[in-house]
């Protein structure tokens, strides 16, 4: 029996390297004189993904600061497509697989993987209210991943075999969206990514583990001997570093904003502290004291020493591009930090005019924009047009189209340029601001 199924496992790789192809001949001489190094990782919240605009991640600043060390630009494109990236990487459309990938003899088959990043355990993730209701008889994952493989090992042995319910075109992190939205009742996931989604939805529980720990690494072509090498040498250097340790923490320990779906907008939260500055520089109508009042109060409770886990500060939580750009010397002081970020309202209002005609309605995609970025709004009207809504109407058509960027089939759509966006945070940011802003008029009405 055994030699069955590692004769039907070696047919399989078999397959596949004839799909495949042969191995492209590119090693570190020719990325250095080509001077780019070309990555492939996963939209998620935490590998790569968009804040505010502006690219961030766990994958994405360690292969930006190899990058660096190479002395070369970095290119990176996502896809969470497994068989795609790794077809790309064999042919040389780029050097390195840098995403959550699970070191084992499956995944060594098809290239080499370089020194771990990190080690991480295998978590079920299911609803707190069901820890102890809910046996592990059933459990949904994706479809030919790592999932499936850990499940197999663990029903070799197990009295009570688990059912692996395999879900096709849906990434972990949308199923753990299904899971906290009762659409599964568990699935699993590494605990790293698993950490970072309790942030987001607080109903989730990961406490179970499943199988013993594993490494995580990059993977390279295994002809690609210098690449590895030089990898290894600088990520072993490099893991003793203070910064490395500061990057995970930022991206898998600490505490994420997300109160965009809890904030209050109640009159009350009102505070007339900033009210003489915000009254000098909310001179449009649209963008009056009140609107820009409820943005602040949304982006930092009007704590202008405020700063978010990804660099953010101030009342507007500015991120350093934007300062930088506005000519701010100190984001912590109000009116430089309000008179920034009301002109990077307008800019973006500006930007959306060809596409939004009616000055009020596009209020609301400046506001979207504000919050996750404008290439992100941008794809949302694209998809909106496509589903035969109404590119032009946030309520029930753009805003319905952002929601559903989180999903792997429509941010691999061609009219989706800036990829994954955890769609619902940005909904509830453009609803809480105008209701908030609308309350504010009133309740100070003269």
């Amino acid at each position: 029996m055994l030699l069955t199924v590692a004769l039907l496992s070696a047919c399989r790789y078999s397959a596949i390297e004839n799909i495949l192809g042969s191995t492209a001949d590119v090693d570190i001489d020719s990325i250095k004189s080509r001077g780019v190094l070309r990555v492939v990782t996963h939209y998620n919240s935490v590998d790569y993904f968009a804040y505010k605009g502006t690219s961030v991640g766990y994958q994405y600043e360690l292969t930006k600061l190899y990058a660096e060390h190479l002395g070369v630009k970095l290119e990176i494109t996502a896809l969470n497509d497994y068989e795609q990236n790794v077809e790309s990487l064999r042919d040389g459309s780029v050097d390195i697989i840098a995403t959550t990938i699970v070191v084992d003899t499956l995944n060594e088959r098809r290239f080499a993987f370089v020194e771990p990043y990190g080690r991480s355990r295998q978590v079920v993730v299911r609803q707190i209210s069901d820890v102890h209701t809910t046996a592990l008889d059933t459990i949904s994952v994706m479809a030919n991943s790592f999932y499936v493989n850990t499940l197999n090992a663990l029903n070799d042995t197990a009295a009570k075999p688990i059912y692996i319910d395999q879900i096709p075109d849906y990434d972990v992190e949308q199923l753990i969206q299904m899971v906290s939205e009762s659409e599964i009742k568990q699935t699993l996931c590494v605990e790293n990514i698993a950490k970072a989604n309790q942030w987001y939805y607080s109903n989730i529980d990961i406490a179970t583990v499943v199988g013993s720990e594993v490494d995580l690494a990059w993977g390279v072509r295994q002809n690609a001997v210098g690449l590895k090498a030089d990898i290894d040498k600088w990520l072993k250097s490099f893991k003793k570093t203070s910064k490395f340790k500061h990057i995970y923490r930022k991206y898998v320990i600490d505490p994420r904003d997300n109160h965009s779906s809890v904030q209050s907008v109640s009159a009350d939260t009102y505070k007339d502290d900033y009210a003489a500055i915000v009254q000098k520089y909310a001179t449009d109508k649209r963008y009056d004291k009140w609107l820009i009042s409820s943005v602040i109060y949304q982006e930092s409770h009007f704590n202008p020493k405020a700063r978010s886990w990804a660099g953010a500060c101030g009342l507007m939580q500015l991120m350093p591009e934007t300062a930088y750009r506005f000519g701010v010397s100190n984001v912590s002081d109000p009116e430089q930090n309000i008179d920034a970020g009301v002109r990077m309202l307008k800019w973006l209002d500006s930007r959306l005019t060809q596409y939004v005609s009616d000055p009020n309605e596009r209020v609301k995609f400046t506001l979207a924009a504000y919050n996750v970025g404008l290439g992100h709004v941008m794809d949302a009207i694209r998809l909106a047009k496509s589903y035969g809504k109404n590119p032009q109407k946030w309520q029930g058509n753009v805003e319905v189209a952002l929601l559903l960027k989180s999903n792997p089939s429509t941010y691999s759509n061609p009219l989706v340029k800036h990829g994954y966006c955890r769609g619902s945070e940005t909904v509830n940011y453009v609803r809480n601001v105008i209701e908030r802003a609308r309350n504010y008029r009133k309740a100070h009405k003269k």
